[in-house]
């Protein structure tokens, strides 16, 4: 039987795709706050930058001290692999991806592209840096219409309803397959409807 090694957070380097974002800013101060080491990655194209002086000064000096932030696309392999070998990134909690339903229909292309695209290089360039602890930020979509409702974690997923929806289903199938695979990976699937 393995033993497992638990790292403390203030030993544990989390990488936060998306950081700047509603849900990922949220996260940050989350982690700061119990100890963490984050880095952000953020292209910025549906956030602000003027958000990490938001989470300065929820968080204070101190912890702002252990947050990194670097402008990147995920799809964006080399700037990707340049951050992986300046942090030693232990998790990655992946918010980053487009999320507007009605866009995904007008932009399915656009959508598979990012989503899924920049979660393969993603995980690809973590495994190579030996960091195979991902939490995925899935959506509810992937229940598609369900029969009744509250909707449980056990009802099935798939028949999704547009692109988007379709984007967050293909990837977590291929994380199942991914741990499936390998059993030192840890994958959690997070879904939830709209935060605010």
């Amino acid at each position: 039987m393995a033993v497992t090694h638990r790292k403390t957070p203030q030993d544990t380097c989390v990488l936060v795709t998306g950081g700047c974002g509603f849900i990922g800013s949220h996260t940050v101060v989350c982690l700061l706050e119990q100890g963490y080491e984050v880095v952000i990655v953020d292209d910025l194209s549906n956030a602000s930058e003027k958000v990490l002086d938001r989470i300065d000064q929820i968080v204070g000096p101190e912890a702002a001290e252990r947050l990194s932030f670097y402008r990147a696309d995920v799809n964006d392999r080399e700037a990707l692999e340049c951050i992986f070998d300046a942090e030693p990134v232990d998790a990655v909690i992946h918010f980053a991806g487009f999320k507007a339903v009605g866009e995904s229909v007008r932009k399915p292309l656009e959508y598979y592209w990012n989503n899924i695209a920049g979660t393969l290089v993603l995980c690809d360039v973590a495994r190579a840096h030996d960091c195979k602890n991902i939490v995925f930020s899935s959506s509810a979509t992937v229940y598609g219409t369900p029969e009744s409702n509250p909707i449980t974690e056990d009802f099935p997923c798939g028949g999704c309803t547009n692109p988007y929806g379709r984007t967050k289903y293909m990837m977590e199938e291929i994380l199942k397959d991914v741990y499936a695979s390998d059993a030192d990976w840890n994958v959690v699937l997070f879904r939830y409807f709209n935060p605010i």
